[in-house]
């Protein structure tokens, strides 16, 4: 079984209840307040930010020019496609790129982005690929299948829906996936179960970003 396909199979689970989260399924239904989708949004924008960084340590390890090419495609989707949506909300919202310099982080957000830090300082060029392809990979998962219920279709949300279940985002995260198999895959078993570990374990912080505004709410 390739390496990137056993990763997938353990951790669909977790994606499972990352879709199957009250968050989640009251964007798919509509339901979801506009002033809770607001602190998802500007959190999600704050994570976004080091999440980028984090790639630049990924280049730093690259190994290849093509790897840093495809590293660069992915900060590149980040800083433009990505947040042209979130900048769109953002304005509706009536808030800026730089007055989200001044929030805080809410404790969900703060432990995810001091994991992805954790794992690009010490960790080498597979590990950092295990911690960051989580996001970029569940997401795709996780809006495809809201995409697949009629009742999506009919959210207000419908947009930031559609933009991840997008086909051309899916085939985006194939190459991905191709990418860390060729990179990865030939690793010993022992290195190959670390980096099970870390992609579970940022999926568990999906997880718990998907439940943090509703958490919030009710603290």
């Amino acid at each position: 079984m390739p390496f990137m396909e056993g990763i997938l199979r353990q951790n669909m689970p977790v994606w499972d209840k990352c879709t199957a989260a009250l968050f989640v399924q009251d964007m798919k239904d509509g339901k979801l307040s506009v002033e809770n989708f607001k602190e998802y949004m500007i959190q999600d924008s704050i994570y976004l930010k080091n999440y980028a960084r984090v790639y630049g340590k990924a280049i730093y390890h690259a190994e290849t020019l093509k790897e840093i090419q495809l590293y660069y495609s992915i900060l590149n989707f980040v800083t433009d496609a990505e947040s042209v949506v979130r900048l769109n909300y953002l304005r509706q919202f009536g808030t800026t790129d730089d007055e989200i310099e001044f929030i805080d982080l809410l404790p969900e957000n703060r432990n995810y982005i001091d994991f992805l830090f954790e794992i690009a300082e010490r960790g080498n060029g597979c590990e950092i690929l295990m911690a960051v392809l989580p996001c970029m990979l569940s997401y795709s998962y996780i809006f495809r299948k809201l995409a697949d219920e009629p009742e999506s279709r009919k959210s207000k949300y419908w947009d930031f829906i559609q933009d991840y279940a997008d086909d051309r985002y899916a085939e985006s995260c194939r190459e991905w996936c191709d990418f860390a198999d060729k990179k990865c895959g030939s690793l010993s078993e022992v290195d190959r179960k670390k980096l099970g570990g870390i992609f579970e374990k940022a999926s568990y912080l999906e997880l718990d970003f998907w439940n943090m505004v509703y958490r919030r709410k009710k603290a």
